[in-house]
């Protein structure tokens, strides 16, 4: 009876040492679970950190890549501008030039209307003009020549 009651308690001491040894590997195993996760853990949070990262700095970039757009969009917007009112202004020149050409061809037609009644030095020396020249001088002389006569008379 002595070695079955031996025989029992070596079969508990034996199920409880198989049921301690089961926490133990059970609790190592959960510690090991727990480690695998937080590695785990810690390598998707290093991924999300880099890919934030690359998206803040690309974010960045694209920020100073609009500022460097729009402020030469700005500067262009202004040339055109410049453009704009130097246009209006040689538009305005423009047509002030046109008035004023308009009025030196209307002087021209003028002037050179009034040469044409003007002789020329070729045209001064012709034989029908010196002979006509001629006549005035005595047709002058007549009519000063009547009118000292007729003063003349009157004075009687």
């Amino acid at each position: 009876m002595r070695s079955q009651l031996a025989l029992i308690s070596l079969s508990l001491v034996a199920g409880i040492a198989s049921v301690v040894a089961q926490g133990t590997a059970s609790a190592a195993s959960g510690a090991a679970e727990t480690d695998a996760i937080l590695t785990k853990s810690i390598a998707n949070t290093e991924t999300l950190r880099d890919s934030v990262a690359r998206i803040v700095n690309k974010s960045s970039e694209e920020v100073l890549s609009i500022k460097s757009l729009l402020t030469t969009n700005a500067r262009v917007t202004k040339a055109m501008n410049d453009l704009m009112l130097e246009m209006s202004s040689m538009t305005s020149r423009m047509e002030a030039f046109g008035v004023k050409m308009e009025n030196c061809r209307v002087e021209l037609r003028a002037m050179e209307e009034e040469q044409e009644g003007i002789l020329s030095p070729e045209e001064v020396s012709h034989p029908a003009l010196l002979q006509l020249e001629m006549h005035t001088e005595t047709l002058h002389r007549q009519v000063h020549s009547a009118k000292l006569g007729w003063m003349h008379a009157s004075a009687i």
